[in-house]
């Protein structure tokens, strides 16, 4: 029997997070009568992170391990766990959770209506004036150009398979296939619910998804991809 939810976890240079995340997860989901698996997808890590993953899917058979042999970002991992989760639902969680884990339980709550349960993080206060106003610009961005109501699109979101399986991800190299996602969703007419959900600051290692090179990818895909939709009767 397949389980409820596959639990998505990309690895790239997480040594210090992953037995953590993989471990406070499962707990949780355990209390919550979740039946679950875990797929840990290693992006080409050098610290460590192969092993480490592998050893965690040793020591328990809910857990299980796909590598990459060279990092193809968050999208790429994305895509490979698409391709091999087995569950009805599946939740992104990166492995310095960024999350609360009894904010779980809010994703699950909200799931019998939805088919992307879409979450909403609490605060940003650990983000530079920089990156503020980097995300409040790529929010407002997308919200004007494609008439999203949707508040943010780029936290953490828990998919029906079956649904997700229907959306072609094109713009996997950059932060906006996120985005893509839930705009290609809200054209087919899927049921996109949003939750509240109290945030975690990361407290070791060092996040990946502020990088100039990424955010420039971004803004070219968002336009990119706007003008195909725009004149496609989007």
């Amino acid at each position: 029997m397949n389980p409820m939810v596959t639990v998505f976890i990309p690895a790239y240079n997480e040594v210090v997070n992953l037995a953590t995340c993989v471990e406070v997860v499962l707990s949780e989901l355990d209390a919550l009568g979740v039946s679950a698996e875990e797929l840990i997808v290693e992006d080409g890590s050098q610290d460590g992170t192969a092993g480490l993953a592998d050893g965690l899917a040793q020591r328990d058979g809910r857990v299980h391990s796909l590598h990459h042999t060279h990092n193809l970002g968050i999208g790429g991992a994305f895509r490979t766990a698409v391709e091999y989760a087995c569950g009805e639902w599946m939740i992104f969680i990166p492995a310095d959770l960024a999350l609360h884990p009894s904010e779980l339980r809010r994703y699950f709550d909200a799931a019998p209506g939805a088919d992307i349960v879409v979450g909403l993080r609490s605060d940003r206060s650990d983000y530079t004036l920089p990156r503020h106003l980097v995300s409040w610009t790529n929010i407002r961005l997308i919200q004007t150009l494609f008439g999203m109501k949707l508040r943010q699109f780029q936290y953490i979101s828990m998919y029906r398979l079956s649904a997700l399986r229907q959306i072609d991800i094109e713009y996997w190299t950059s932060a906006f296939f996120l985005a893509e996602i839930l705009i290609k969703a809200r054209d087919r007419g899927l049921r996109l619910v949003e939750v509240e959900i109290r945030y975690a600051p990361r407290v070791s290692g060092k996040p990946t998804g502020a990088k100039l090179k990424l955010i420039v990818y971004t803004v070219r895909d968002i336009l990119h991809f706007w003008l195909r939709w725009k004149f496609s009767g989007g």
